[in-house]
This record gives C-alpha cells, structure tokens and sequence, in this order.
C-alpha cells in the first residue's frame, strides 16, 4: 500500500466506476483493476461490490476512505511544514475552530496576521470541539480553537474569552417581545428546546439544579440546524452568545439566559508533544499578544 495506490482507490470510490476513474487518472483500465484487486488482497477485505455498469463501497470500504482521506491530508500538511521550516514566517496555518466563535473571531485574527505576515497561507476547518479536537489530535490541525472544557494536561492553551449563554427566539414568540434583555432560565421550562448535542448534559444539569427537567425536543449540530429550527417556530434554542453572527437577517431574536447567568470558555490549543513550525510560533505569539 502506497500514497499512489490510496489516491487511485478514492478516486474510483468518487467515481463508482473503474473505466471512468482509470481516465480521469490517465492511466489504462486493467492496470487500475489489478491494483484495486492487490489492495484488497493486502487487506483482507473487499473493498466494492462489482456490478456489469457500477460499483458499489463495502463497510469496510468506507472506513478505508476515510482513513485515507486523512493520512493523504497529513501527508500534504507534513509537505507544507518541511518546505517551510527554515523560512519561519511563510508556510500553511492549519486551523481548526468551532463554528461559532470561528465564524467571527478567525476572519480578523487572520486579516491583522496577514498584515504583518503576507506570504502565510491558511488551511481552515470548523466543526463542534470533538470534531476539531480529534482533528488536532491526527496531527491534521497545527491549533485549535475549542470551547471547554479540554484535557489541559494534554495541551498548551490561550484563553481567548468567556461568553454568556443565551436563548434563540422566534421573532413572534411571546418572550422575544418583551422588552427584558435577558431570560430567565425558569421561563424556558415549558418550552420545547433545541440544545447543542455536545452540551446536552450540561444544559439539562442546569434546570435539575433549579429544580425541575427540560424539555429538549432536538438536540443538533451543526449551529445552521438550530438557526433554520428556531425561524420556522419548532422552538427555542439555547446557544452560546456568539451564536447571534449566525441569525443576521433572521426572523430571530436573542437574549441572554439569566438566573442563573451561564457562560462557555473559550480557547486556543495546541498539543504540548509536537514541535510547531515557525509560523505557528508567530501566531501564537499574536494571539498571546491580544
């Protein structure tokens, strides 16, 4: 198994037909055939199920592409980095952040980096803080931005901000019209709630410890899921504050949870076991200096 052989077996997995994955890789259609047969001998496991017009991926297919997909995205990464070493502030900053702090926070994290550092390039990735978690930890990601909580003893960190939770509203439901700013959190018992999977836990702790449970009708990521739920009146969705640069000509309204007051840490963070590369470095360096 070679870095050839995995691009050719994502192609065909693209494609679903080997005829048509051997042209667009210009090469013959026997030649990709034996290869894909002597990857498969090498696994152990058949990887398509072949058809007289098309091919269909196995199970185990699946999780092979995938698999690929990231060792071909750790190989261009480890590319990029070798080929800048020695010049320190030029390269690819590979950035992970969660969508909604991402969405506001890295567009002028950036803008103000390139000012100062105009031949770096930038490779970014969003997701929720698992996804970009495990994304850092495959090596495919240099830095992270994630909300906590986070294995410190694992990485270096910058706290970058603490945010206010806050309640996503309908813009005709009765409490959007009220001209309180904020919510309190026993007014969002009766209503049917839409929470962020990976803070489920969390937000139905807070109403255990005031005394009664929630009603989470959905739990959802990514934030868009939220957004869409909450306009069409589904119900009501708890966010972090920065959520609001997603609802912008929104039929939406937010405000801040209150009664208790709940707030999301925010942060930079790198894994303490890896040498970064010189732009990294720089960057770090930037943002500390924020």
């Amino acid at each position: 198994m070679d870095i050839k052989s995995m691009e050719n077996f994502l192609k065909i997995a693209e494609l679903r037909n080997i005829t048509r994955a051997a042209e667009a890789l210009h090469m013959a259609q026997p030649p990709l055939s034996r290869q894909l047969m002597a990857l498969e001998d090498e696994l152990g496991v058949r990887l398509f199920i072949r058809e007289k017009q098309r091919i269909y991926i196995t199970e185990e297919g699946r999780f092979f592409k995938r698999q690929c997909e990231q060792i071909l995205a750790l190989v261009e990464k480890t590319k990029e980095q070798i080929s800048e070493m020695h010049s320190g502030v030029s390269g690819t900053l590979f950035i992970g952040a969660i969508e909604t702090v991402g969405t506001y926070m890295l567009p002028q994290w950036i803008a103000d980096f390139k000012a100062q550092y105009p031949q770096v390039k930038y490779n970014l990735w969003s997701g929720n803080s698992d996804d970009v978690i495990a994304r850092l930890e495959q090596g495919i990601l240099d830095l992270a931005l994630i909300r906590e909580p986070f294995d410190r003893e694992k990485y270096h960190f910058i706290p970058v901000k603490k945010e206010a939770w806050v309640v996503m509203l309908p813009k005709e439901h009765p409490l959007a019209g009220m001209p309180e700013t904020t919510v309190p959190l026993r007014e969002l018992r009766t209503e049917e709630l839409i929470v962020p999977t990976r803070r489920s836990k969390e937000i139905r702790e807070w109403f255990s410890e005031e005394g009664f449970a929630p009603n989470i009708m959905c739990e959802f990521a990514p934030l868009m899921n939220a957004v869409v739920l909450t306009e069409k009146g589904l119900g009501v969705a708890i966010c972090p504050d920065s959520a609001r640069y997603a609802t912008e000509n929104r039929a939406i309204v937010i405000k801040e949870i209150s009664s208790p007051r709940r707030e999301s840490s925010v942060a930079l963070i790198w894994k303490k076991d890896v040498k970064l590369s010189g732009v990294c470095d720089k960057f770090i360096s930037y943002i500390q200096a924020l």
